[in-house]
Order: C-alpha cells, then structure tokens, then sequence
C-alpha cells in the first residue's frame, strides 16, 4: 500500500522527477565525458614490528635507540602518515618528477598532499597515504593524468620515504653517540681525578689497604697483651718463688759469708746487661716477626747462650770463693740469684710491652678516621669507575648498531602504471547518475508532496469530511479554450463524469426538489464556469429545459461559452428595465439558453441583494426545469453566499493540486453561517493518472482506439 502511494506521488509530480532526474544524470553525462581522465598507482609499504638485525643486536647486547625498532601501533601509523607527506618529501619528490598543476606551474606541496575531488573533476597529480585495510602496511595512492607519472609518484615517494627514515635513525644514533661520547670525557676527567684523591690520601696517610693494616695491628696488640699477660705472670710467679727461698735461706744457720761477692762481680753484671738487652730485641722481634723468623731465633739463642754464660760464672764464683756446709743452702741461694735475674729482665720486658700496647693502640684509635675519609674515597672513586665502564660498553653498542642500522619499512608491492583509467569511470556514473536521478527526484517529488497543503484526490477530500463529492472532472485537453461536452463523443469519459455529476446531484434531490442550483468555487480560476456550462448541458440530455445565468457581474465568462453576445443580459433587467425575453439568448444545444450578465455594473453588491434579482430568478425557476447559477467564488465575495442563501442548492467547484484544505475549511464556515444547502463538491481538472480509480483505466483505454 505504501508503495503504491509512492507511485502516485511520483505520477503526480512527475514533472519535478523527470526534470529532476534530467538534470543530475545530464549532468553525471557532460561531467562524464568533459573531465579530463585521470589515473591512480599504488604502492604498498610493510612496517615491520621486529626484524632480524633487532635480534641480532638483542643476542649482541645492543638496544635500539631509533624508531628503526619501535614496536607498531596506532600512534605508530600515524605519526608515519604524517612523516610521510611532510613538506621536504614533497618538495624533493616535485623537483625529482618536475610535477607541474593544471595550470601548467609547479605544484605546490599542499596541493599535491590534497587529494580531495577538486582534483578528480579538476585532475592534477596528487596523493594520499592511509593505513592499508587495518594492516601493517601503509599504502600510498598516487593521481595523475599521466599513468606513467602516477607510478612514479607512488614509488618515488615510497623510496624518499624510506630513506628519511633511514636517515632519521642514524641521525639518532649520531645524536647518541655525541652525547655519550661528551660524557665520556667528562667522566674520564672525574674518574682520574678520584684516581689521584686516593693516592695522594695513601701516600700521605703511609697506608696500602686499611683494612690489612687494621687486622695486622689489632693482632699485633693481641699477640702483646698476651705477651704482656704472660710477663705479668711470670714476674708474679718469680717473685713468689724467690720470695720463698729468701725466707728459706734466712733461717739457715749456716750460709755464705761470700755471697756478696757474687752479687757484686763486675763480670757477672755486664752478662746481665747483656741478657736484658738480648731480652728487649727478642720483644721487638716478637712484635714485627714470627718465631720462625730468624732473626727471632737468633736473638733467642743469644740469649740462652748469655744464661749459661751467666750459670758458669755463678758456678764459678761458689767453686772458687766459697764451701758450702749446707748443700740445701747452697741450692737456694742459687735459686734466689737466679730469680732476680728473671726478675728484672721481666721487669724491663713489662715496661717495652706497655710502651709498644700504649703505640699500638693509640693508632687504632685513629684508624675509623681514616678508614672513613679511605672508604669516601674509595666510594667515589668506584662510582666514577662503573659510570665510565658503563659509558665504554654503551659507546660500542651505539657505534655497533650505527654500522648495522637498516630501516623498518619496505616496498613490498611497487606501484605500476595503470592501463585503466580511474575517473571518470563511464559505466559507474551513468549508474550513479541514474540511482541519484531517480533518488533525489523522488527526495523532492516527497517533500514537494509533504509541503502541498491543496486537495489532490478525492481520499483528500474524505480525510476533511467536506461535503459530498458529487464527481471527478479529469484534467483534458479537450476542456480546454471553452470547449463543452457538446462538442465531444458520447462515450467521452468526460461526457461520462459529468452524467455522473448529474446523476449524484439527483439522487441528492431525493428529498428536496432542486430547481435552482448555485455553482461557485472557493478562490478564481477553478473552473466553475465551465461547470456550470457543461452540468446545464448535462441536464438538457435528460430533456430538461435548462437555463444557465451569468451571474458573475465583476468577470463574467459564460457568453464566451456558447458564443452569444453580452450587449444585454441580468444587469440590464435590473437596471434598463428590458424584459427575461429580451435578453434570454438561446444556444445551439437543445434545451440551454442562457442569460448573460450583461455590462458590468459599478456596483454588483447592491444589484446581487437586490429583490429584483430575487423575483428574477422565480420567474426562471417558473419558466424552465432547472435554473444554474454561476457566482463569483465565496473567498473573494460575498456574492455567492447571498445568492445561494435563496437557492435550492450550491456546488463547489474544486480544482486539484490547487484549492487548500484550508480554503475548504473556510467555506465550510461560511456554510454554516449563511445557512445554505451545499448538494456536494466536485473535483476539477483531476489527474487521473494519480489514482487507481476505474476511470483512469478507462480514461486511458479511451484515447488509446
């Protein structure tokens, strides 16, 4: 059902869409075949996420520096895209090729990056580069009129392309390797610097290694507490035993008046100074060596050769001076010698080991000093170290990859020259032209249709509940210049419509006779008068006696019907005093006679609600079947509402496509506030290929013989 109310609308309108149509495809034709041809080449470029010299150089250590190893992404696509049209690229590819515009000068490079339709109707070479069907690969499309010169953008700018990129890497690369070679030498500066901080620190301290010297010391100070200890006890032990064997010697009866004198030989002293100071090297030796060491053992032996020599003489001395009585006094009192003399060599040995733990452990108390200033140092020195050693390995990966950089991107399909051209594309737009013909004709014959508020068919005229459609009058050439059914074949659809106008009129009149019927319309130019000419006509079929009044005092037209004169007609009754019969003018139709309006009045108000008009139109009423009655329309006088207050019945004469809903809407109110009968409506100058009636069928089958 839709579709067929499109169908109608586009039958109505089908001047709109064929013009519509004629224009756009016309214009899809002359474009067509006007538009210089032009071709397009394409190349396609492989952005490659990972390669094998990446992994070469990941197996070597190295890590990229250079987009050559980026990982692909949309942000990746697209700064490519943009990399890839930049003005210096353009500029080097329109020098390479001598590309020239449309008007036979250079191409600029934003013309040549815009690839946009001016260029296709307006052809010049251009390009595009776009991301190829969600790919990894970029393609780039080249434009020209030229085929040859199509190709040879796409594959120039591909190869422009991938050397920038390569050049863009090795200039990061050159970049890197300034910089770290720069830091390098600062570094290097900084390294030495530490370098001598610490030397002239060991030179000035008279230390290697801290930590040796600190494990050294405090074993020396061990080793001389122990020593020490061990002297402690000894000397207590010493002086516990010679203490005893004084006591012992003192309560012998008998002892050695001698003894003196062997306390006081000269020879004996000197062994004993000789023993002390033997005893005070083996405790410096003790200090700085091992007792493997041999001057250790040298000293050592010295001295137990000093101890005989010192037992010999003591023997001596009591074999030579003196007999013992007591020989148990005589074992004491060498004893008690013997004691003093360990004694004060343990004496004197006491006094050296506390002067050398005093030395000792005074320089422990300075080492943390040091170590800490040793250990800053150190520190220091160590993170300049690692820095440079650092700086060394990236310079040699930077200068490795340098050597080895390849770019990324590839061609892996070059473009060819074209055979075919791509616009225009000469069956394509003879489609495109008839696909937008049609569309958009049936786009304005739609809107067209939206924005028509007038009566198109009688389903219009049933939405608004307007009177009774009495009939439909198709539009004819036949009709037109005044013409009458008269003049038409019997079996005429037209003749066929207006008997059935007649026919709806009677079966109206069932209940009410009509003898005078008013025929108006709502604005001019609707057809009423002819109408009126044709129902009168219609009726004296029948063989009625008919007579038709022009009372259209301002434009009068119904002489011009049938041909009479307008010398005398209504106004002349009223205002001349001449009588019906003299200017009632019979026609050539049986049963029609007509009376003009005569000369237009000054004013036809006052003649149309005059009573004279009134009794005029009895004496008809009484002289004749049916009185028709031809009024100006109702919206722009007052004249047919006056007249059809005193008739039978008014027929409105509607004419399609142009009397509005709203005109009707109008005259329904004025139908209520006049008071007057309306018989029905009928729609004039009906198109009636519009609709899917009987009779256009028939209309159609008519004119077809």
């Amino acid at each position: 059902m839709e579709f067929l109310k499109i169908w109608e609308i586009m039958l109505r309108r089908r001047k709109l869409v064929i013009i519509t149509f004629s224009i756009i495809f016309g214009t899809m034709v002359i474009v067509t075949h006007l538009v210089t041809p032009s071709y397009e080449a394409r190349a396609k470029l492989l952005i490659e996420s990972s390669s094998t010299l990446s992994s070469l150089m990941s197996s070597l250590g190295v890590t990229s520096v250079g987009k050559g190893f980026t990982s692909s992404n949309d942000d990746t696509y697209t700064t490519n895209i943009a990399l890839a049209t930049i003005r210096p690229l353009l500029e080097k590819l329109i020098s390479e090729l001598n590309l020239k515009d449309r008007d036979g000068e250079k191409i600029k490079p934003d013309d040549v990056a815009d690839a946009g339709l001016s260029h296709l109707l307006l052809p010049q070479p251009c390009l595009e580069v776009a991301l190829y069907e969600e790919t990894d690969m970029l393609e780039i499309v080249a434009y020209s009129t030229d085929p040859k010169q199509a190709a040879d953008i796409a594959n120039k700018l591909a190869e422009f392309y991938i050397e920038d990129m390569l050049n863009r890497t090795r200039e990061e690369y050159r970049a890197a390797r300034m910089f770290i070679g720069s830091q390098i030498n600062k570094v290097r500066e900084e390294y030495y610097t530490s370098l001598a901080d610490l030397k002239d620190f060991k030179v000035r301290e008279g230390t290697v290694d801290l930590g040796l010297e600190t494990h050294n010391l405090v074993d020396k100070i061990s080793v001389l507490r122990n020593s020490y200890d061990a002297n402690e006890e000894n000397i207590f032990t010493l002086e516990k035993e010679t203490a005893e064997a004084k006591d012992k010697l003192a309560n012998m009866e008998r002892y050695r008046t001698e003894s003196k004198e062997f306390s006081q030989n000269d020879q004996l002293k000197n062994l004993k100074l000789k023993l002390s100071d033997i005893l005070i090297g083996i405790a410096e030796k003790s200090i700085d060596f091992s007792d493997e060491h041999p001057e250790y053992r040298l000293l050592e032996k010295e001295m137990e050769t000093v101890r005989e020599l010192i037992k010999k003489e003591a023997d001596m001395l009591f074999t030579r001076e003196m007999l013992s009585i007591d020989p148990v006094y005589d074992v004491l009192y060498r004893k008690s010698i013997e004691g003093d003399l360990d004694r004060e060599v343990a004496l004197a040995k006491r006094g050296l080991l506390k002067k050398f733990l005093d030395k000792y452990q005074g320089e422990l108390l300075t080492l943390p000093v040091r170590s800490a200033e040793s250990s800053k140092l150190e520190l220091a020195l160590s993170v300049k170290k690692d820095l440079y050693q650092k700086l060394l390995e990236y310079m040699t990966q930077v200068e490795i990859a340098e050597s080895m950089t390849i770019s990324n991107i590839r061609t892996v399909e070059p473009a060819v020259t074209p055979e075919k051209t791509y616009f225009p594309n000469t069956p394509l737009n003879y489609v495109l032209g008839v696909f937008f013909g049609l569309f958009w004709g049936l786009m304005l014959a739609l809107f067209v249709e939206y924005i028509d508020n007038t009566v198109k068919s009688p389903e219009d005229l049933k939405h608004i509940k307007s009177p009774t459609l009495l009939g439909n009058i198709p539009k004819a050439k036949q009709l037109q210049n005044m013409n009458l059914i008269s003049s038409l074949p019997p079996n005429s659809p037209i003749v066929e419509a207006y008997r059935t106008i007649r026919n709806s009129i009677r079966y109206a009149a069932i209940d009410k006779q009509i003898k005078t019927l008013v025929v108006t319309s709502s604005i001019e130019a609707e057809g009423k008068s002819s109408l009126a000419s044709n129902i009168s006509i219609a009726l004296s079929m029948e063989g009625k006696r008919v007579i038709l009044v022009d009372l259209d005092l301002r434009r009068p037209s119904i002489y011009k019907f049938f041909n009479v004169s307008n010398k005398a007609g209504v106004t002349s009754v009223l205002t001349e005093d001449l009588s019906l019969q003299e200017t009632i003018a019979s026609t050539t139709i049986k049963g029609v006679d007509v009376l003009t309006s005569g000369p237009i009045p000054p004013d036809p108000s006052a003649l149309i609600e005059s009573e004279k008009l009134k009794n005029i139109i009895c004496r008809l009423k009484e002289m004749y079947d049916m009185v028709i009655i031809d009024t100006p329309p109702v919206l722009a006088v007052n004249d047919a509402s006056v007249i059809g207050a005193s008739a039978d019945g008014i027929i409105f004469a509607v004419e399609a496509g142009r009397a509005t809903f709203s005109m009707l809407e109008h005259v329904k109110e004025l139908k209520n506030k006049a008071g007057f009968n309306v018989v029905g409506v009928v729609l004039n100058k009906f198109s009636a290929h519009a609709s899917g009636y009987y009779h256009y069928y028939y209309y159609n089958s008519y004119y077809k013989k």
